[in-house]
């Protein structure tokens, strides 16, 4: 694996996505965080990261720190939460939501693991590169994609219409191995660390290559 750099993508701002790259997603189901809750957090980011950029002896790894945490309490609170939709804890539901985060794999991208929890999902890919495809395929395509299909499949099973996922999706360009290996264990913990489960094993859906 490349050592590549990290960064993160938000719909506001500008992102990297480079072919070949292997990427840490996670998306959750639309609603189940407060409109309010989200706009404290981004305004608390975009703080705490001014401060940083302001700061000429800051280092590059503050900003990395930031993103870190904000993805932590993020996640912290889709684990606790007891408000929201829960729709992913349907057995019905999960499978679609496996279906089509394995739609692409071997064509597009190597799908390395995921986790289905019951309100959001963690995944784990490397995009192709150019030698491996003949088309050129980014990760907002291809996230895209596996949303939009995942989202009508299960509209059509609860018998809902409308968004399912919400729009904004956090994203993380993994730069090496040791990275990789932490991320994949974080997520596959995931039911265990959120009381779903005693045991990684015990939850039907996850996956690793």
């Amino acid at each position: 694996m490349k050592e590549l750099k990290t960064d993160f993508y938000r719909a506001k701002l500008p992102h990297l996505q480079p072919l070949g790259g292997t990427f840490f997603v996670t998306y959750n189901l639309s609603g189940c965080v407060p409109m309010e809750v989200i706009y404290k957090w981004e305004e608390e980011y975009k703080m705490a990261k001014k401060q940083i950029q302001a700061n000429k002896n800051a280092k590059w790894n503050e900003l990395d720190n930031l993103n870190k945490r904000d993805f932590a309490r993020r996640d912290k609170f889709l684990d606790t939460t007891k408000t929201g939709k829960f729709y992913l804890q349907q057995d019905e539901v999960a499978e679609e939501v496996t279906k089509s985060l394995h739609f692409w794999d071997t064509e597009k991208l190597e799908l390395l693991a995921y986790c289905v929890m019951p309100n959001h999902v963690h995944v784990v890919f490397r995009l192709f590169d150019n030698e491996e495809i003949t088309k050129e395929v980014y990760l907002s395509q291809i996230m895209h994609s596996i949303k939009r299909f995942s989202a009508g499949q299960c509209n059509k099973i609860l018998g809902l219409e409308g968004e399912f996922w919400q729009h904004e999706s956090y994203d993380r360009l993994v730069r090496n191995e040791t990275e990789l290996k932490n991320i994949i264990h974080y997520i596959l913990e995931n039911p265990v660390k959120a009381n779903l489960c005693k045991t990684q094993k015990d939850w039907k859906w996850s996956y690793q290559k």
